[in-house]
């Protein structure tokens, strides 16, 4: 439920060039199940695809427990999909100290430790988590597509999959 509807929406823009639907170019998940086999969830890890297909790129947050991926696996960020962007949590140093790490699944680590934020109420405080990283990039994601670039606006047109592929190639030159 939660993808069905950006892709709907994604969906009909693509249908419609633009005059219906909405411009969804990336979706979050700062959420999943730590150590689980992503193996075991095709339909899960299949989805990305599905989305990346019609321009969405996904962002995945890892486990805030220091696991190795590779090893353990986890939810989504095991998944092996083109379009989802496994993302785990760094410091000002751009240093993991406690998040999920995975020379293959973990593609890239994002400001999530240490974070300066509001407290819910009517303070500010410090914080950490994936959940700060994985949204992060997502905003690098919207970010890009904003660029006034006429190539990029036509091609994410014509075909949203490479320009999805365009955006995400851009960010992993960039880390």
């Amino acid at each position: 439920e939660a993808y069905s509807y950006p892709l709907t929406l994604r969906k009909e823009y693509n249908r419609t060039g633009g005059t219906l639907g909405a411009f969804v170019v990336a979706t979050n998940s700062s959420w999943g199940i730590d150590a689980a086999d992503a193996s075991q969830s095709p339909l899960w890890c299949a989805f990305y695809d599905t989305l990346g297909v019609h321009g969405v790129l996904s962002c995945g947050a890892t486990s805030n427990q220091e696991l190795d991926i590779d090893v353990e696996s986890d939810l989504p960020t095991g998944c092996s999909s083109d379009y989802l962007l496994s993302v785990t949590a760094t410091d000002i140093n751009d240093v993991r100290n406690f998040s999920a790490y995975g020379a293959t699944m973990v593609d890239f680590g994002a400001p999530g430790d240490n974070i300066y934020t509001t407290d819910g109420n009517t303070g500010y405080e410090f914080t950490s988590g994936t959940s700060f990283a994985s949204p992060l990039t997502a905003g690098v994601i919207g970010l890009l597509y904003s660029l006034p670039c006429n190539d990029l606006s036509n091609i994410a047109l014509g075909s949203p999959v490479t320009a999805a592929e365009i955006v995400r190639d851009a960010i992993f030159n960039g880390v």
